[in-house]
């Protein structure tokens, strides 16, 4: 039996054989497959591969981010202060009342109708400069005085109805410039600004706009080096508005529940700004990772160093008139 089954498949093979050898089309045929076959399995192992290596670059970058403690965090508030308007008054109020927290090494400096417009003008008794140690000063002062390491900019709710969107934003780096003169290290983060409640906005101080509005501090910040810390969405509904819980009167004043959510945002804007995946790292601007040309290099001779020295003297002087600005009414 056995030697009949081996005598059939010994027949069978020389017929394959044969039947290959007398058509040199089927011997292509089974050639072609066995080498798509192999081409087919090389391409598999190559996707494999590279899934692989994604998958390890993907762990290798999760890996790779710092773990950022809640003592880290805290301490990133000491030597910090908030700056603003009447919004920014509140913050100050509810952080005062928290016990043992990160919040009561914030330093501030916030009034009511306070705005960059008003900031930059001079300081009088009727003028709403904050106090610091007992008496009003321009901000720039007090934050020199204060020995910041990080000021926090809230501002625009009583700026756009008078400047609008684009001198608002002039106003902004104005006041950053001057701030930055008296304190050249400290680091500068701009908050946005946040909605009124659905159909309440006046104006140009309307929901929309207040949008654009902060698209534009996230540019002016990108550009600078300047932190972006985003306040707007996590406090809006889902229409874009003011939730209404966290409004207090009905217009753009927020509510303790307001503040909670504040209190929890800026602890992640500082983990961020910790383990660097923010998406605007304070204190790398877009110039600044740009080389800057030697001016030796450019100097090729004395009479060539003279011109460059008129040349920025008067550079400077167009700085100055660009920054001059006209007194104008604050509104609450």
């Amino acid at each position: 039996m056995k030697k009949k089954l081996l005598a059939n498949n010994l027949i069978t093979t020389g017929m394959i054989f044969a039947l290959v050898a007398s058509n040199p089309a089927t011997s292509y045929v089974f050639a072609a497959e066995n080498t798509t076959l192999e081409q087919s399995a090389s391409t598999t192992t190559q996707t494999d591969m590279t899934l692989e290596m994604q998958e390890t670059a993907t762990t290798q970058e999760v890996t790779d981010i710092p773990v950022i403690s809640e003592e880290e965090i805290d301490a990133y508030f000491k030597d910090t202060v908030f700056v603003g308007d009447s919004i920014m008054l509140g913050f100050r109020n509810y952080c005062m009342k928290q016990k043992d927290s990160f919040l009561n090494d914030i330093q501030f400096l916030a009034a009511g109708s306070f705005s960059v417009n008003n900031a930059l003008w001079d300081v009088t008794a009727k003028s709403v400069h904050p106090v610091y140690k007992g008496q009003k000063r321009q901000v720039w002062e007090s934050i020199s005085m204060m020995n910041a390491k990080k000021v926090f900019l809230f501002f625009g709710m009583n700026d756009l109805n008078i400047s609008g969107l684009e001198g608002t934003c002039e106003k902004y780096k104005e006041l950053i410039s001057k701030i930055k003169e008296k304190s050249p290290d400290v680091e500068i983060h701009i908050i946005s600004m946040t909605y009124t409640l659905k159909g309440a906005g006046k104006g140009k101080l309307k929901n929309d706009t207040i949008r654009e509005f902060n698209e534009l501090l996230q540019e002016m910040a990108s550009e600078n080096g300047w932190g972006f810390l985003d306040m707007a969405t996590p406090l809006s509904d889902e229409n874009g508005d003011l939730k209404a819980a966290y409004c207090s009167d009905g217009f753009v004043h927020q509510s303790r529940a307001a503040y909670d959510v504040w209190t929890t945002v800026i602890r992640d804007y500082a983990r961020a700004q910790l383990n660097g995946t923010t998406e605007y790292p304070a204190g790398t601007s877009e110039a600044e990772e740009c080389p800057e040309t030697s001016t030796t290099e450019l100097q090729t001779d004395e009479s060539e160093d003279t011109n460059n020295k008129n040349t920025t003297q008067g550079k400077k002087t167009e700085v100055r008139l660009s920054a001059g600005f006209s007194a104008q009414t604050t509104t609450e």
